[in-house]
């Protein structure tokens, strides 16, 4: 008896030591590991990819979980404002610490990011990646530096302005005189309806100085990078713009994209001087966001002498310190592709830089806006640029605030842009193609 309790015993003994074994340890609220694999060529891999805020973030957000079912890898979007985005990605890639894998890249940063970014050559050759899809001066303007394709277009826009169709029924004149005649014969300030509603705020107003500058002629510097602002085209732009201050709400010069859109939208400007592209063609006929429901639409600028407006482009790059670069690779492919480019202009209002995209019945009316795309300027693309574009923003800003005079805001302005070049020389061989 003793030795058939013995035996009994130890076989209670083993069956609770393979309970315990075989026992839950997963946290609570998790589900158990059990060792399945998906069989997706990226699985457990984490991509981390870095949009400006706003539309581009939203479109990269609502792609996430079609690339997650595709590749098994798990994505994290963060995104910055406008203003602090370039500091947050230019510290990344300086360093090497690859905490982002993809980077959308505002063009005029190519050339100061180009040395810490993975050259695509090699991807574009394995897989076959078509290049003529691009607009041809959007590429050569976005993602292309010096013969090196260091990024893929994904987004461009032509500086446009969206006027109501009702107060200008013939569109927008042909010359800044005529163009500032015509909103004074219709704007009524006693109504709150101004003439124009401008993104002044500093970051935007150098954009709108040089749109102005390069309509009439003139440019920051010639071929061979010698400064050339100090010129009657120049002055022109200033006073130009001085005298939009008699057209607009006195708190514009404070105002940014969201401020002055917002103005449009609720009625109280007959011309919008702002990327639509950032709210207006996305809220422009709703009833609900907007008051000018029917009576809006989008025209180039003044052409006055050149005819060239703003590029606003951005090329989805990887950083050479990324240790996902494959996983990179596949979202920028996903991304840039004809079904997403169609989809986040449905979505989110997104202009592709793809040919065939502006080919469809849908884009039609939207003729001159792409006849831009073939001839809008982007400024300079080389380090100099930022440091450059910040000054025209804080001097101009000082002369429309009547800190200074014209004289003295040419000065500075030629100062400004002589020592940005000093600080960040071009590379030998390098001409500047913006002039």
């Amino acid at each position: 008896m003793k030795k058939w309790i013995a035996l009994l015993l130890a076989l209670v003994m083993v069956l609770s030591m393979t309970a315990c074994g075989a026992q839950d340890d997963t946290p609570d609220g998790e589900t158990p590991d059990d060792g399945a694999s998906t069989g997706l060529p990226y699985e457990g891999q984490t991509l981390t990819v870095l949009y400006m805020s706003g539309v581009y973030a939203d479109a990269a957000r609502a792609m996430v979980p079609e690339f997650e079912a595709a590749t098994g890898a798990k994505v994290e979007v963060v995104d910055y404002p406008y203003l602090t985005l370039h500091e947050k990605a230019l510290l990344d890639l300086t360093s090497y610490t690859g905490s982002y894998d993809v980077i959308d890249v505002a063009s005029q940063w190519d050339g100061e990011f180009a040395p810490f970014l993975e050259p695509l050559t090699d991807y574009i050759a394995r897989d076959n990646y078509d290049m003529t899809v691009w607009i041809d001066n959007v590429l050569a303007n976005c993602g292309d530096w010096q013969g090196t394709i260091i990024g893929i277009p994904n987004a461009s826009t032509p500086q446009t302005f969206a006027y109501r169709t009702d107060l200008l029924p013939n569109g927008i004149p042909d010359t800044w005189e005529e163009y500032r005649e015509a909103l004074a014969a219709v704007q009524n300030i006693d109504e709150g309806l101004y003439g124009v509603t401008v993104s002044e705020v500093a970051g935007q107003l150098g954009g709108v100085f040089d749109y102005v500058l390069w309509s009439m002629g003139g440019n920051w510097a010639d071929e061979d990078w010698n400064v050339t602002i100090d010129c009657p085209e120049a002055r022109a732009a200033l006073e130009h713009l001085y005298a939009l201050k008699d057209l607009s709400d006195p708190a514009n010069l404070a105002w940014g994209v969201d401020e002055s859109i917002q103005a449009f939208l609720d009625g109280k400007a007959v011309v919008c001087e702002t990327w639509p592209s950032l709210g207006i063609v996305q809220k422009g006929d709703d009833p609900a966001q907007s008051k000018v429901v029917g009576n809006w639409a989008l025209d180039v600028l003044p052409s006055e002498k050149t005819g060239l407006t703003l590029l606003s482009a951005w090329d989805v790059a990887i950083p050479a310190g990324s240790q996902n670069k494959d996983l990179a690779w596949e979202w920028i492919k996903m991304y840039t592709s004809y079904e997403k480019q169609n989809e986040f202009y449905d979505n989110h209002g997104i202009l592709s830089p793809r040919k065939e995209f502006w080919e469809q019945e849908k884009m039609a009316a939207q003729a001159a806006v792409r006849d831009a795309l073939d001839t809008a300027n982007m400024w300079w693309r080389i380090p100099a640029s930022v440091e450059a574009d910040s000054m025209i923003n804080t001097i101009v800003g000082s002369y429309l605030s009547d800190q200074i005079d014209i004289d003295e805001a040419i000065k500075q302005l030629d100062a400004a842009l002589t020592a940005a070049l000093e600080n960040s020389p071009p590379e030998e061989g390098i001409k500047n193609y913006n002039h």
